[in-house]
């Protein structure tokens, strides 16, 4: 008798539960993945299951599964094991694209013989802003009715980071004069597309023109730029001109590389620095600014994001040989006086005992033929390219360094495993015979189970897996036949081709782990997602910049780095809502994708826009001069933002007046 009333007991409980969970669309319903905080322990795995606001549209693991279903009676400790797996992903988010995207974005822009001009304001700066694009487009395509809180807080958050945390932290170091004509550009561009992000959150809808037109925006920016910097160079060209007469030759602007004996001078402008992303620590090379015939380039660099980052944790920011010089600061002190022409500079980060050593994937020399000596120096060759670890330069790395280097050998080697690296400035291209041929394979197969087609059956008959292995295997036993050990192939430029798709899936698949993850966590400790966007995913893809940015700053050379600190940002906004939220309205009914606007939205927006507006008008009556005072100014600012928002997300403030 006991026994059936606790039976009846638990099916009239677990009925009731059921009378929570929606049973046709998920929108149909009012019950949420937040729910489940309503109930005890013993049911909260059964909700999580059977609620569809709990599942996940993309990505490969539920991570409230893992805490609550998995180890139940051990929940902290499984949250503990989720934040140290954030930590893996953002490595693994930055490792992919400074060491192969980048890579194969470089080859791409040679191949198609693109003008630097061109490459800048397109390729470079997409390669440089992908974790940050690929994480919004992410952050939206996993959005549930409208709530793109993640996204815009990243967004947001991310450029009020960099507009004065970072700029901030370099004045404080060095003070600097900021570059008049870039700045102001920038900002007011920047300027313009926080007001529209926040118009369109007002009206609570965006369609396919509105979303189609930040990327219009983003089109009209790059036409001023390369007009601007039309103008410029006639106005050099006439300028050297007159000062080719002149007999003190010798003080005027020059075309290349100048020392002076004390310090070595940087351009004036931003935009005569060109490169991508810097390596995370594996395949390092030196990166060269490359330079026109005639011409210092217009690489844009206001309008990178992370010019000059190293990756998330770990890398060396270098200066070398064809970065062309020119007056930076009169008087200015601190530089490096060892600057030499064609020698370079190593700017490495201490605090992490990064070092810029090559790799073997990238450019070793062998010195003798592998072939020479059958299977056994094949493998060793391909053994070689997938190396994870830095041998070359593990004797120079410090403790951290080298537990670093440990930490992340086994995401280098699912890359190197997966992704080819051509590069054209390194020995032999990094052409690497049996690895080359492997990743015909592993690089197609990669792709087809990180999308979620593998299994997928063509004819009903045989699965995509199955049809792309065996023309890798085809494909590879062509390229090996058809190549020899030492020198490259003449197609060996199409595995850049290659590496550059891979790399896009790698990114984007990274990106939506960690958009998955951190949703988890905003239902875990029942915070908003703009929250998780304005803190963690803002910082993780922001950090990078900060470390970068000092180091040039101790290096003596702060205009250099805050050369992206608004352009950057401005790019990531324009193109990360754009194509995000263009996609998204095509695939949305009738053309248009519903956003919802909170009170923690006013707040990241108003934030944004008074940094903003606070630099167009205290830095020109400052006379472009940024000193300590206002590198502290801005670092409060940014404090007072942050406990504002902090502070509307727990409930501290009623109703904002926007």
């Amino acid at each position: 008798m006991g026994a059936q009333l606790l039976n009846t007991t638990l099916r009239q409980t677990l009925a009731g539960v059921a009378a929570l969970i929606p049973t046709t669309e998920p929108d149909s319903g009012d019950v949420e993945c937040r729910d489940y905080h309503k109930f005890n322990s013993s049911f909260q795995c059964e909700f999580i299951t059977n609620t569809s606001d709990c599942d996940i549209d993309e990505g490969f693991i539920n991570y409230l599964h893992f805490p609550y279903c998995s180890l139940p009676n051990l929940v902290p400790l499984a949250l503990v094991i989720l934040f140290l797996w954030l930590v893996v992903l953002f490595v693994l988010l930055g490792v992919s694209a400074d060491d192969y995207f980048c890579p194969a974005l470089k080859v791409i822009t040679e191949t198609l013989k693109l003008s630097q001009n061109i490459a800048g304001v397109t390729i470079l700066a997409f390669g440089n802003g992908a974790p940050d694009i690929f994480s919004a487009v992410s952050a939206i395509n996993n959005s549930r009715g409208g709530e793109a809180g993640l996204a815009i807080g990243a967004l947001f958050g991310a450029g009020v980071f960099v507009t004065t945390v970072v700029v901030g932290a370099v004045a404080i170091l060095t003070p600097f004069e900021m570059m008049q004509r870039p700045f102001l550009r920038d900002v007011v561009f920047y300027l313009a597309a926080g007001f529209w992000t926040w118009s369109v959150l007002w009206f609570k809808n965006i369609n396919v023109p509105q979303a189609i037109g930040f990327i219009g925006l983003y089109v009209v920016y790059v036409l001023v730029v390369l007009i601007g910097r039309k103008i410029r160079q006639t106005q050099l060209k006439a300028s050297q001109s007159q000062s080719a007469m002149a007999t003190d030759f010798s003080n005027n602007y020059t075309k290349s590389t100048s020392i002076n004996g004390t310090r070595a001078d940087l351009p004036d402008d931003p935009e005569d620095y060109l490169t991508f992303r810097q390596p995370s620590g594996k395949h390092v090379h030196p990166k060269r600014a490359v330079k026109d015939d005639s011409e210092n380039v217009d690489n844009i660099g206001s309008i990178q994001s992370q010019n000059f980052r190293a990756g998330v944790i770990a890398g060396t920011l270098q200066v070398t040989e064809g970065v062309t010089v020119g007056p930076l600061l009169g008087g200015q002190a601190g530089v490096n006086p060892s600057l030499q022409p064609q020698t370079s500079v190593d700017l490495s980060r201490a605090s992490f005992s990064a070092s810029g050593e090559r790799m073997p994937l990238l450019g070793s020399i062998r010195e003798e033929d592998p072939g020479s000596v059958g299977l056994a120096g094949l493998r060793g060759v391909l053994w070689e390219g997938l190396n994870p670890i830095d041998t070359a330069g593990w004797k120079d790395k410090g403790a951290f360094g080298k537990a670093y280097e440990v930490f992340k050998a086994p995401i280098q080697l699912v890359l190197n495993l997966t992704v080819s690296v051509v590069d054209f400035e390194e020995d032999n291209h990094n052409w690497n015979r049996p690895l080359n041929c492997l990743h015909c394979i592993t690089g197609p197969l990669f792709v087809v189970f990180a999308i979620n087609n593998g299994f997928v059956k063509i004819g009903g008959v045989m699965p995509v897996w199955g049809v792309v292995m065996i023309c890798g295997w085809l494909l590879a036993i062509v390229v090996f036949c058809t190549s020899n050990n030492d020198s490259y192939p003449i197609y060996h430029w199409a595995f850049g081709y290659l590496a550059f798709v891979v790399s896009v899936v790698w990114i984007y698949a990274t990106a939506n782990e960690i958009v998955n993850l951190l949703q988890a966590f905003g239902l875990v400790f029942n915070i908003s997602d703009a929250i998780l966007g304005l803190t963690l995913l803002a910082w993780g893809n922001s950090i990078g910049d900060l470390v970068a940015d000092t180091a040039m700053a101790r290096q003596g050379f702060p205009r250099m780095g805050v050369s992206a600190c608004f352009g950057g940002p401005l790019f990531n906004m324009l193109m990360g809502i754009g194509i995000s939220c263009t996609l998204a309205t095509i695939k949305s009914p009738g053309g248009n994708f519903p956003l919802k606007r909170t009170k923690l939205q006013s707040v990241l927006a108003g934030g944004l826009g008074f940094s903003l507006l606070s630099s167009l008008i205290l830095i020109p009556l400052f006379k472009f001069k940024v000193g300590r005072g206002y590198g502290i100014y801005l670092i409060v600012v940014y404090v007072a933002f942050l406990g504002l928002a902090l502070a509307t997300e727990f409930g501290a403030f009623g109703p904002l007046l926007f």
